[in-house]
């Protein structure tokens, strides 16, 4: 059991720094090129689904240029917190009802995206927020299945269905 806890957090912690190194250490910050209100302008969008319907757009059309951006795009917004999905609920039990999962999800991608904004690193975009939640709720889904309880949640008597 002990094994287990200690793998489990360090997979986490590990996840977290890759997440981190995605979301902000990789990219540059465009301090030197934009005001707040040109970066505003530029990189900000709060119509749901507006990027996403521009993007399926550019693939659609097999869009020399933008192509590449737009998959990396859709289905990075969807994967980088996926995992966030499932270490949550494996690691702190209240996280196992779906309601304080999806407010802690969202408390998480609402400042992720804020943090963004202010460095100035890459965009805030309600559709980030969207996908971003779609790719944790799935991986929330997952922890459903007996198999991944089992392996992930450090409780072992609430992944056999017992309830305390």
């Amino acid at each position: 059991m002990r094994l287990k806890r200690t793998i489990v957090l360090t997979l986490f912690a590990v996840y977290i720094l890759l997440a981190l190194n995605l979301l902000f250490f990789i990219r540059s910050s465009m301090w030197k090129f934009y005001t707040y209100g040109e970066y505003f302008r530029e990189y900000t969008n709060f119509i749901p689904f507006r990027t996403v319907i521009e993007f399926i757009g550019y693939i659609r059309d097999r869009d020399i240029y933008y192509l590449e951006l737009s998959k990396d795009n859709l289905a990075g917004n969807l994967l980088i917190f996926m995992p966030l999905g499932v270490f949550l609920p494996a690691i702190w039990k209240r996280q196992r009802r779906f309601g304080s999962f999806f407010l802690t999800a969202s408390t998480v991608i609402i400042g992720v995206e804020i943090i963004q904004f202010i460095t100035m690193c890459g965009a805030c975009d309600i559709d980030d927020f969207i996908l971003n939640m779609a790719g944790a709720a799935a991986g929330y889904a997952l922890t459903r299945i007996n198999m991944i309880k089992r392996l992930t949640f450090i409780d072992v008597s609430l992944a056999k269905g017992e309830q305390k």
